[in-house]
């Protein structure tokens, strides 16, 4: 019990060995705490872990529809959080693969979006994702890259077959649409059809209609045919009568002038007969017996007769001007009708020319029919209306033939009525000059007679009676002469008569034939009005016609489009074996190890080599004497040389050993060399810093060497990818030795790190244990200038609680001891 009771004493008494004992304490909660924190939660922290994603897909179409797996993979990972994804090119990808930018690659191929397409096809292409991984660089993090590229494909083939399904269901969406389309394009083919029947029925109405107004116009043709029948009839009956009547006036005008001019001699002698009427009574006698009582009353009865044909020709005369003005009414109404005709025939030409010239528009304005229906609907509809319009045109064109044959007799007889109207009119005036002539003729005989009574009673005799016989006889011999005459001028008014009676009968006939004629040529009119308001309806019925028939065509097209595409589709889903292995199973995962570590042991060895040599590093300056000089009153360079000689000796044969072991118990080893150098080069590097710290700061500087051995545990990433470990190791991960040790063991190990890479690291370690190693030099210069390079705790071991347990007197007297050893020993150099 005493002895534990002196041991715990002495230890509290001796400060140097309690800060150490406490510092010893916390070793292990330093280690354990540094490096189990830098390893807490490493999954969790893989959304740190740079993974470069290439999509090289390029996009397909399937089933009518747009397919780019690839951009929908990229579009999904850049909202995926759980990795850190980089899209970039296949180039830029192996570069930073190589320098350690990125522990892995995933590649989308080209053929992505066409192997997924390929369910269709007979034999289906599964879509296979490529993952690069370095595990060279941390075998961990290719680990957890396998793991992403097997999320990521899991995903994908979710996607994917989400797609098909999706796909599917389209399909048969589509399929129900197309019937439904093919149900409506049956409802739309039956509208159209019910509204071109309704179209029909109306063109059919309009061309009744027009087929009416042609039968009107027929009928009224066959009334004004049958008009101008007895028109014609009359005229020539005019005609002639006129020729009759010129005839007799002719003859009439010839008989008239011999007893004009006996007339005259009658009024002569009557004249000479006032002034002999004393010769009178002796020439009374013969002249009784010359002009007998029977001659006087056939004189009287004659010239009775001649006023009244006289009076008849008069009246006949007004009768022949009202002829003349109604023969101008008839050639002028004639004229009329032929040019309506025309007009008529025109108007049919038009109309047909207008709805042809209608159809065509329609048709070429209606987007929905090709060129190839709207040709055809033109030609049938064209060649329709043309068949109909021409029957009605042939019809048309006869009966206009027929009336313009009769209207141009017509036009003759009315020329020739005009002509004949003419010759009347002459005529008419001759007879009326003549007949006033007659009448005064008729008027003076009647009065020359009543004289001749009245003198013949009261002049029985004179002297006179001679000259006035001789006047009887010569007027006796006149009227003689015109009683010859006279017969003739009667007979020809009597042919006269005759001719006024048939010119008169030509023209009631005619007259009572005009209002026929004109109640035809009026029917006629209607008729074209009628047949143009048909011809307007069917124009006008047109777009309604030519709109069922595009329904009619657009639901024809709807349906067989709905059909065809239904049996398209349909032919397009076989179900097969490897198909519905490609449904459920459609994507692949294909490693491409840039570099490869066959296991875990593997890829801790450059981790476990780099942390043992630095702890043998360590553990050599524990426990070899450093601050002990070999010879004393030597130069700080030998004391220098002699401590780097056997410490780079120590290290030397640690890294040898260790690499010859390692080698011995299976590491593959990509290059034995670089594997031995990267040894080498580590220990040295090791050592030279190790053997600063405890030379210059003595047990503190070990202190420090081994909280640098624990942070590096944590921050070199040797276990884990530094991506995933804290941000305080991420930060101090670039200013770790065992950093570099890790990335040159690695590639001298598996290779897969790139050369710029490896000549950094073995340019670092270099440079860290020449610079240490100088530092070293100048360390021990101080501490040989301040004559403390003897003096150390761990100089001997055996005696470290002696030491401690010495006073600050006797380290001070061992001071003074070694500062006069050392003046005797300059002295004695003098000396010599």
């Amino acid at each position: 019990m005493n002895m534990i009771k002196n041991e715990w004493k002495n230890l509290f008494k001796n400060k140097i060995l309690l800060i150490s004992v406490i510092a010893i304490t916390f070793i292990p909660i330093i280690y354990t705490s540094v490096f189990d924190k830098s390893l807490w939660d490493p999954f969790e922290s893989t959304k740190n872990l740079p993974v470069a994603i290439v999509n090289e897909d390029e996009p397909v179409t399937m089933m009518g529809q747009k397919l780019n797996v690839g951009e929908q993979v990229v579009q999904n990972l850049k909202k995926n959080h759980d990795i850190k994804w980089k899209f970039m090119s296949q180039k830029e990808a192996e570069n930073g693969l190589k320098n350690m930018k990125y522990y892995s690659i995933v590649t989308i191929p080209k053929d992505f979006s066409s192997s997924a397409a390929s369910i269709i096809k007979d034999e289906p292409k599964k879509m296979e994702i490529t993952y690069t991984t370095n595990d060279s660089f941390n075998y961990i993090a290719g680990e957890i890259s396998e793991v992403a590229a097997t999320e990521l494909e899991i995903q994908v083939r979710n996607q994917v077959v989400k797609a098909y399904t999706q796909a599917l269901d389209q399909a048969a969406q589509k399929m129900i649409g197309a019937l439904g389309e093919a149900a409506s394009g049956s409802s739309q083919l039956a509208s159209g059809s019910g509204q071109l029947e309704s179209g029909l029925g109306e063109y059919t109405n309009g061309v009744a209609q027009a087929a009416s107004g042609s039968g009107e116009l027929t009928a009224g043709l066959t009334k004004l045919q049958q008009g101008v029948g007895p028109l014609s009839s009359g005229v020539n009956q005019l005609d002639n009568g006129s020729k009759e009547l010129s005839s007799a006036l002719t003859s009439l005008d010839q008989a008239l002038s011999p007893l004009q001019s006996h007339l005259t001699q009658v009024d002569t002698g009557l004249n000479e007969l006032s002034i002999g009427a004393g010769e009178f009574a002796s020439a009374l006698q013969n002249f009784e017996a010359t002009v007998n009582p029977e001659t006087q009353k056939n004189l009287t009865i004659q010239l009775e007769h001649a006023k009244q044909q006289v009076q008849e020709l008069i009246t006949n005369t007004a009768e022949l001007q009202k002829i003349s003005v109604d023969a101008a009414g008839v050639e002028s109404q004639t004229a009329t009708i032929s040019n309506q005709l025309g007009t008529l025939s025109t108007d049919i030409s038009t109309v047909n020319q207008t709805i042809n010239q209608k159809i065509i528009t329609l048709i070429q304005q209606n987007q929905e029919l090709s060129e190839a229906s709207k040709s055809s609907l033109i030609a049938a509809l064209t060649q329709t209306v043309d068949t109909n319009l021409a029957t009605i045109q042939t019809n048309l064109d006869h009966k206009v033939g027929e009336i313009q044959h009769n209207l141009t007799e017509l036009a003759a007889a009315s020329v020739a009525l005009s002509k004949g109207s003419g010759e009347i009119s002459q005529i008419t005036q001759a007879m009326s000059q003549n007949t006033q002539v007659m009448s005064q003729a008729i008027s003076q005989t009647e009065s020359g007679i009543q004289q001749i009574q009245d003198a013949t009673g009261n002049v029985p005799t004179s002297e006179s009676a001679k000259e006035i016989v001789a006047q009887l006889n010569q007027l006796s011999g006149v009227l003689s002469k015109a009683a010859v005459d006279l017969p003739k001028g009667l007979a020809g008014v009597d042919q006269l008569a005759s001719g006024s009676m048939q010119l008169t009968n030509g023209l009631d006939e005619l007259k009572s034939q005009i209002p026929t004629l004109s109640n035809g040529v009026t029917q006629l009119d209607n008729g074209a009005v009628q047949l143009q308001s048909g011809l307007t309806e069917l124009d006008q019925n047109s777009p309604a016609l030519m709109s069922g028939i595009t329904k009619l065509q657009a639901g024809a097209k709807e349906l067989a489009d709905g059909l065809e595409s239904g049996v398209n589709q349909s032919k397009t889903i076989k179900v097969t074996d490897k198909k519905i292995d490609h449904f459920v199973d459609p994507t692949s995962l294909k490693n491409n190890q840039y570099s490869k570590v066959k296991n875990y042991g593997e890829a801790l060895a450059p981790y476990i080599m780099s942390l043992a040599l630095f702890v043998g590093c360590m553990l050599f300056n524990f426990i070899y004497p450093i601050r002990k000089v070999a010879i004393k009153g030597q130069s700080s360079t030998s004391w220098w040389l002699s401590k780097v000689s056997i410490g780079f000796g120590a290290s030397t044969m640690m890294a040898l050993i260790q690499a010859t072991i390692m080698i011995l118990i299976g590491l593959p080893i990509y290059n034995v060399g670089l594997f031995y150098f990267t040894a080498l080069v580590s220990a040295w590097c090791y050592m030279a810093i190790v053997m600063f710290l405890a030379m210059t700061f003595d047990n503190p500087g070990r202190f420090a060497a081994m909280i640098l051995l624990v942070l590096q545990l944590g921050g070199a990433g040797g276990t884990f990818p530094i991506q995933v470990q804290g941000q305080f190791y991420q930060m101090i991960h670039p200013y770790l030795p065992m950093s570099y040790s890790l990335y040159a063991f690695r590639n001298a190990i598996s290779s897969g790190i790139s050369s710029t890479l490896v000549l950094q690291s073995y340019s670092i370690l270099l440079g860290l244990a020449v610079v240490f190693t100088l530092l070293l030099g100048y360390s021990m210069k101080l501490l040989q200038k301040h004559y403390k390079g003897d003096v150390s705790a761990l100089n001997d071991n055996q005696k470290l609680l002696a030491v401690e347990r010495t006073t600050k007197a006797d380290l001070d007297a061992q001071i003074q001891k070694n500062k006069q050893e050392a003046r005797q020993k300059t002295e004695s150099r003098k000396t010599t």
